[in-house]
């Protein structure tokens, strides 16, 4: 049983309060100022939730060893993240440790978490508070499986996202008629009387043909070797992509393996790019100048961005309209307005769920009501020769 007493000392009186450790049965001592925060300590032992100090960390500490966890073995079984997610983790727990990473894991509050979380929303936007709230709460978990923690303070945190948040921040594709713009000032560069324009375009054209015609990542469009592109059969197959730091791995998931069947236009431009490839390691399709690994960052700011521009698709501050993946959105919308079924986009794209495929392109699937009601004319007319047909019989 704790109890709570009285202590003068020499910055004033002073609350002490005596217990018992819930888990080693140790007795304990705590110190508070108020006699208002040792009452409050003293409830919260009745939840057997507390560690001592000594027993646990802070939040920063705590997002380091999630951070690692998540960089070297992986979370519950799981492999360890990409390189890319990684980055996006660390740019969450910056701001976690800002905002919260001093105050110790025994010290958190339901009411502390709604605070972070509110504070989050201040200052971000809906969705990327929700991505950094997912984090935190990752991070609780982590250190619950340290037993730097007994209970989570966070579990009844939230953020939610309506539907008319959702369809605000729907996917950017660029329409048919920016796509034919874009390809065209690529063919454009690459007859360009320029020599050394000519010669960085006779590369890009490609890529960003096959990015715009494959639905592919354009990681994996950076990691696509020779050998996975079949002149014969007109197909390409993901089986390796390159990383941020310009490695080849393993595709992103096991969904990611695929093969996509091209257009011979595609091919064609493929053909007569090989003959110009140069040497690399990986036999890559899309190489630097020197055989190296090409960099995401490359392709973007010298390819895609001048592309862009080139077409004045910029918006109010003159920056390009796109990034860089929504080319491969191409694809999967043409797919989809010709009647593609969710899981056939779903294997086109490689995505691990059709769940993933519903978020990314829910909306182009409800837009096109007009293919239900042409496929429920064709069943009347199919139900109708039927009957004719058991009429005679």
């Amino acid at each position: 049983m704790a109890d709570i007493r009285k202590r003068k000392g020499r910055s004033g009186v002073g609350w002490q309060v005596r217990y018992k450790e819930p888990v080693s049965g140790h007795i304990r001592y705590k110190s508070f100022a108020r006699r208002m925060d040792a009452d409050a300590f003293v409830a919260t032992l009745g939840h057997h939730d507390f560690l001592h100090d000594r027993d646990t960390v802070t939040v920063s500490e705590a997002a380091s060893r999630w951070l690692d966890v998540c960089e070297n073995t992986g979370r519950k079984g799981r492999e360890p993240v990409e390189g890319s997610t990684l980055r996006k983790y660390r740019e969450h727990v910056e701001i976690i440790a800002a905002k919260i990473g001093n105050v110790r894991l025994n010290q958190l509050t339901p009411v502390m978490c709604d605070e972070f979380r509110d504070n989050l929303l201040r200052d971000f936007s809906r969705k990327y508070a929700k991505k950094i709230l997912t984090s935190f709460k990752s991070i609780l978990a982590q250190a619950r499986t340290d037993g730097r923690l007994r209970s989570d303070p966070a579990e009844s945190t939230a953020i939610l996202i309506s539907q008319r948040h959702e369809k605000k921040e729907d996917m950017a594709i660029p329409s048919l008629a920016e796509v034919r713009a874009l390809l065209a000032k690529a063919h454009e560069l690459r007859k360009s009387a320029n020599r050394q324009t000519e010669k960085a375009w006779a590369r890009y054209e490609p890529f960003f043909l096959v990015l715009a015609y494959s639905g592919m990542r354009p990681c994996e469009v950076i990691g696509l070797p020779w050998r996975d592109v079949n002149f014969e059969k007109r197909t390409i197959t993901v089986s390796q992509d390159a990383t941020e730091t310009r490695e080849i791995g393993l595709p992103k998931s096991a969904s990611s393996y695929r093969t996509i069947h091209m257009p011979d236009l595609v091919i064609d431009a493929l053909r007569a790019w090989k003959a110009h490839c140069p040497h690399s390691e990986f036999d890559l399709v899309f190489p630097t100048g020197t055989g190296m690994v090409e960099s995401h960052g490359n392709i973007t700011n010298r390819g895609w961005y001048v592309l862009q521009r080139a077409c004045g698709i910029v918006d109010s501050a003159g920056r390009p309209r796109y990034p860089l993946k929504s080319l491969r959105h191409v694809r999967a919308s043409l797919e989809i307005h010709s009647g593609a079924t969710p899981k056939e986009v779903q294997a086109l794209m490689g995505h691990s769920s059709v769940k993933i495929t519903f978020d990314v392109y829910g909306h182009l699937f409800s837009d096109h009501t007009h293919l239900r009601a042409e496929r429920a004319n064709i069943i009347a007319a199919q139900l109708s020769a039927c009957g004719e047909f058991v009429a005679s019989a």
